[in-house]
């Protein structure tokens, strides 16, 4: 018998963060185990540092118990609910760590990445959080959800063009470096990454 705990389903997650809402501690303790590593992927990839990703994971899944009854799976799934929260603890850890003066003067991107991210239809911020927040294939996707692979990545290509336009006017505003005395103009709409 593997000491993995076997993937749950996103269905079977939501149960668990509801009776976790209602205060069963058994069914939170079988939430960490299913998400955990996930979880903690996040928090590595975005504070770059295991020390601080450990705290991130204990004060994200904190979060998670005490915001357990505000989950809404109709909203969004489980899991990325659960990395959303992981992945704000992890931003606000690495602000707190950063000296006050560092970064004063430039755009607030995250937060313009979180709001262009809920703009999106439910199903398209569901395959982007995944694939983001979570580190999960396209492949992956499709499983966890049950969707068609084609659908994933049609929804994927449509949340990323979405972005993509979404992010265009922040981008333009970042001066960029210049080569000689022409500057790099940006791409044009619809080119080829």
């Amino acid at each position: 018998m593997s000491e993995t705990p076997a993937p749950e389903t996103d269905a079977a997650l939501g149960r668990l963060v509801a009776r976790s809402a209602s205060g069963d501690v058994a069914s939170f303790t079988r939430l960490y185990d299913a998400t955990s590593a996930a979880a903690f992927a996040v928090a590595v990839r975005v504070t770059g540092d295991r020390h601080l990703a450990e705290q991130v994971l204990q004060s994200a899944f904190v979060s998670v118990w005490h915001e357990a009854e505000r989950f809404r799976a109709k909203r969004t799934a489980a899991l990325t609910w659960i990395l959303a929260i992981v992945h704000r603890h992890a931003v606000a850890t690495l602000r707190e760590a950063r000296p006050v003066d560092a970064g004063a003067h430039t755009p607030d991107r995250t937060a313009a990445s979180h709001r262009a991210l809920r703009k999106l239809p439910e199903e398209q911020e569901q395959v982007v959080s995944l694939a983001y927040f979570g580190g999960h294939s396209q492949p992956e996707i499709a499983e966890m959800t049950g969707t068609p692979l084609a659908t994933v990545k049609a929804r994927t290509r449509s949340a990323l063009d979405q972005l993509r336009d979404a992010a265009r006017p922040l981008a333009e505003s970042i001066a960029l470096p210049l080569t000689g005395s022409t500057p790099i103009p940006p791409p044009p709409t619809g080119a080829a990454a």
